[in-house]
């Protein structure tokens, strides 16, 4: 303590500090603000709707009805899904034969289970066949709204045959779904989706005459998301009270000028193993996410108090008690607008 008052009483040494943090707030309030910028357009992609089917092609309808989700690995985007998919059709093209799991990652690894030795002819002249699926599939996901994320689950079929003017895939959306039983660890299901897609592909594949048109791609996905619960008491809740015992340290006497310093010193090394401790649940992803956010936010605050703390503490030296009653005054003022920052900052970052 001896050593940190020797340090608070030179003029120089508090002038670099704030110079120092300043720099350092500066550049926490810089980032935050970019974050509120909008988002550049995604690139064009190979997929897009359905719009229209074409009069040549035989349509296929397929249903989807999900049993189980398990082993869902965010570092690796896979996930293993087992889930009943059917077809009914009309036409001489088997719409099985030539089927494709255009996101399936281990083929060797995948069964596909059928329920009848031969498709089954229906009384209104159509075939029908069930395939019982099970097998490790990646999806893509997007940690930006991390740890409110909403994620996809998804399976997604293709002919690697016929294009789309000879056979079109189409999501059964009346009896699609899945079980009641169904539930991933962690996570909470909320709704289920379908899409009638086209793919154009970039090469023609080695052929002399190649065939430009896209291929049909029905795509069925389960949507998932994080209990609110774990982002508010798990993540926020221990910032919230690290925040609190660092910038409360300014509702302490402006005579306690070492213990003004110290405390949110000790919350910013906190802050720091409180970020480290979530970052090893996530993989490395070249944007911040929702929470780094909100962990910048805090460090701004806690670094602003440590300026606060050595400006009082220099007012002190200058001027002795006669500054107290002032310092209590810029103490309260600048502690309720910590807070309005605080609630503002992370209500905004939530809603961008």
């Amino acid at each position: 303590m001896p050593l940190i008052s020797g340090w608070l009483r030179s003029r120089s040494f508090r002038g670099l500090c704030g110079l120092f943090l300043g720099a350092i707030a500066f550049t926490l309030l810089l980032r935050l603000g970019l974050s509120f910028l909008p988002v550049k357009s995604t690139p064009a992609t190979s997929l897009v709707t359905l719009e229209q089917i074409p009069p040549t092609a035989q349509p296929v309808r397929v249903g989807f009805y999900g049993l189980n989700i398990y082993n869902l690995d965010i570092a690796s985007n896979s996930y293993f899904l087992d889930a009943y998919i059917w077809f009914r059709w009309k036409g001489k093209i088997d719409p099985i034969a030539d089927l494709e799991f255009a996101n399936a990652v281990d083929d060797w690894g995948m069964t596909q289970k059928p329920g009848y030795e031969k498709p089954q002819l229906q009384p209104d002249g159509s075939f029908y066949q069930i395939l019982r699926v099970e097998g490790r599939f990646i999806q893509p996901f997007n940690l930006a709204r991390y740890p409110l994320d909403q994620q996809q689950i998804s399976i997604m079929l293709e002919n690697s045959i016929y294009t789309a003017k000879d056979l079109v895939y189409l999501a059964d959306t009346q009896d699609s779904g899945y079980a009641d039983t169904l539930a991933i660890h962690g996570w909470s299901i909320t709704d289920w989706s379908s899409q009638n897609l086209l793919r154009t592909y970039s090469s023609n594949f080695g052929l002399a005459i190649p065939d430009t048109s896209p291929y049909s791609v029905v795509r069925f996905a389960i949507l998932i998301e994080r209990p609110v619960s774990y982002f508010i008491w798990k993540l926020l809740f221990p910032l919230m009270i690290v925040l609190m015992s660092g910038c409360g340290a300014l509702l302490l006497h402006p005579s306690y000028a070492d213990s003004r310093v110290v405390l949110p010193v000790t919350a910013l090394l906190t802050v720091v193993f409180l970020q480290q401790s979530y970052s090893n649940d996530i993989p490395e992803v070249g944007y911040l996410v929702l929470l780094d956010k909100i962990y910048a936010l805090a460090y701004f605050l806690i670094i602003t108090a440590v300026m606060a703390a050595i400006f009082t503490a220099g007012r002190v030296k200058d001027k002795g008690g006669d500054s107290y009653v002032s310092i209590v005054q810029i103490d309260r003022c600048f502690l309720a607008l910590q807070v309005i920052a605080l609630v503002t900052g992370v209500w905004g970052l939530i809603q961008l």
